[in-house]
């Protein structure tokens, strides 16, 4: 999962509000929306030149994406126009908000107000993605985050197991130094990315 930095909230979507007085989701129209998606993207969502799903951290497109409500719209009616309730996810059915649905517990880490890294590790040989503290509070959010989202589905733990894997080839036999640079060059899973970086020394 990635840390989201929230900008302002636009001043094209404050000017719509106002002058709109929406009362709903449904009163946003298409170009509207689209055009949230684009500006969180490009101002909050972009690591290089590549732009990413906070949750699952596969790369996504303006066509391939969607508005995704960090606290459920139905569950706090409340924050539905509230930009800082906002980031754009990935349409993957079985992973991220599609799995998510409306589904909220006080345990979900935000975020948008959470570094998700101080979570979360990997284990290598499985490409799981697994708490970082072995126990109390921030095991339990580790865990409980993980399980609405669906981050360890079998398909993208296979993704991320065959990034782990084409690295460890690559680099094999190569220096510390060599190795990070042969790490730097992929743009998939930053955190994953960070982490290998970290823990250089486990790349046999």
């Amino acid at each position: 999962m990635l840390k989201i930095n929230k900008k302002e909230e636009p001043e094209f979507f404050s000017k719509f509000k106002k002058k709109e007085k929406p009362k709903n989701w449904g009163d946003f129209d298409f170009r509207l929306k689209n055009k949230l998606k684009e500006y969180m993207l490009e101002n909050e969502q972009k690591i290089g030149k590549e732009k990413y799903c906070p949750y699952c951290e596969l790369k996504i497109l303006l066509e391939n994406s969607q508005i995704e409500h960090l606290k459920p719209k139905d569950k706090f009616p409340e924050l539905f126009s509230n930009y800082e309730n906002f980031i754009v996810g990935c349409v993957d059915k079985k992973t991220c908000g599609q799995a998510k649905g409306n589904k909220w517990d006080r345990l979900f880490i935000n975020p948008v107000m959470e570094n998700p890294q101080e979570y979360f590790s990997y284990r290598l040989r499985t490409g799981e993605i697994i708490p970082k503290i072995d126990d109390g509070l921030e095991y339990k959010k580790a865990i409980k985050t993980i399980e609405i989202l669906n981050l360890n589905e079998r398909k993208l733990c296979d993704y991320r197991k065959v990034y782990i894997n084409q690295i460890i080839n690559i680099s094999k036999d190569l220096k510390e130094e060599e190795k990070i640079g042969i790490i730097k060059y992929f743009d998939e899973f930053p955190t994953l990315k960070e982490f290998l970086i970290e823990n250089i020394e486990i790349l046999k």
